[in-house]
């Protein structure tokens, strides 16, 4: 299905929402647009960051109201568009599949959160767990226009080679697998699951970096994604989802 068409056509408000409808509750999104060319020259397009805050309220951003100090996130919004009509779920990965497809928790596989299934639940269309291949998402449609795309950080909808992040449109990934984990190390929060899954570009990684601190390492990694196709001639999209 296209994606693109189908928003235009049938719900005009929505495709806006669903590709940067971002810039609340927990969500900073900022365009860097350049420079209109010359008449002769036709517009370059801009890249696009979407900066995530795990459980970070509407809030508790200066840009947005709140009492907190945020300097840099606060510059962020002014120099770039701030938007506010995302609407967050109750809990944390169906947000996330919200915010990667543009649609209801129910129909991207994600009806409840993975570990929190109920037994009339398990099985039924719409609670598989994961972000289902009945949708498209954000980068895909990125990848398709031309865009880089990369993601650092949290991903929690779905572990299996077809789910995760490079399987779902993103070109370049550092990504914990999980819903949480230690800033330090692979220590996974659960029990059941002792050690936390990453990947790099694909692959699972068995070790992470010796200075591994989860906000500096996906700060970098994704610095190094941009660095690594500067001057290429096409922008990118970078999907920012901090622990």
């Amino acid at each position: 299905m296209d994606l693109c068409k189908y928003r235009e056509t049938d719900r005009p408000d929505r495709f806006g929402r669903f590709s940067l409808g971002l810039g609340l509750a927990g969500l900073a999104a900022t365009l860097v647009t350049p420079a209109i060319a010359a008449a002769a020259d036709p517009p370059r397009r801009p890249n696009i960051v979407i900066i995530l805050g795990d459980d970070l309220g509407f809030a508790d951003m200066g840009s947005f109201g709140g009492e907190s100090n945020t300097p840099n996130l606060d510059s962020l919004a002014k120099e770039g568009v701030r938007f506010t009509n995302f609407y967050t779920h109750a809990s944390c990965s169906p947000t996330r599949s919200m915010l990667l497809s543009g649609v209801d928790t129910h129909l991207n596989g994600l009806g409840n959160m993975n570990e929190w299934i109920a037994p009339n639940q398990r099985g039924a269309v719409g609670y598989e767990g994961y972000l289902n291949k009945n949708v498209v998402t954000l980068p895909q449609l990125m990848k398709d226009a031309g865009y880089h795309t990369y993601m650092v950080g949290k991903w929690h909808m779905g572990k299996q080679p077809d789910q995760i992040p490079r399987a779902r449109g993103f070109e370049r990934d550092f990504s914990l697998l999980d819903g949480g984990g230690s800033y330090w190390d692979m220590t996974n929060l659960s029990a059941a699951a002792p050690q936390s899954v990453f990947t790099e570009d694909g692959r699972y990684l068995t070790k992470l970096p010796e200075d591994y601190y989860a906000t500096k390492t996906y700060t970098d990694k994704l610095i190094s994604f941009i660095d690594a196709n500067r001057g290429d001639g096409k922008p990118f999209f970078a999907y920012v989802a901090h622990q």
